[in-house]
Parts: structure tokens; sequence; C-alpha cells
């Protein structure tokens, strides 16, 4: 099946436990959509680490540039 299908069912799951009050569907809606994230990134461990290291380098990026730096700034001649 595919990674988008595992992880649309692993959704519904969820969605649906949630309206009926199952929480047990909740929970294997849960691990099915986890499965299927990473099957589709098996490089990654878990989706949060990989959510946290795109933003600390987002904030190394921006961080990067200071003020004093001529590169960022714009000059008319």
């Amino acid at each position: 099946m595919s990674t988008f299908r595992e992880k649309a069912q692993g959704r519904t799951k969820q969605m649906v436990g949630q309206m009926i009050g199952d929480d047990q569907l909740v929970e294997e809606g849960q691990k099915q959509e986890r499965k299927a994230v990473q099957q589709a990134n098996p490089s990654q461990a878990k989706p949060s680490e990989a959510k946290a290291s795109a933003a600390e380098s987002s904030q190394v990026k921006s961080q990067g540039k200071s003020s004093d730096d001529p590169s960022s700034k714009t000059s008319r001649h």
C-alpha cells in the first residue's frame, strides 16, 4: 500500500476514534500514521526531530547575516 494511503488511513482512524470516543482507535491511527511517515523517510527516526532540526537550521541561517554584513545591504550607484 502506498505511503500516502497508509498515512491517510491512520489520520482517518484518529478522527473517527475522536468522534466516537474510542481511544484505542485513535492510538492505532497514530501508530499507523507514524509507521507510514517512517517508511517514507527511513533516514529519520522521528518526524518531530526532523521538524526541530529544520527550525534550528532556519534560525542559524537567519542569524548568520548581521546588519554589519555588507553582503546583506544593497547599494545604489
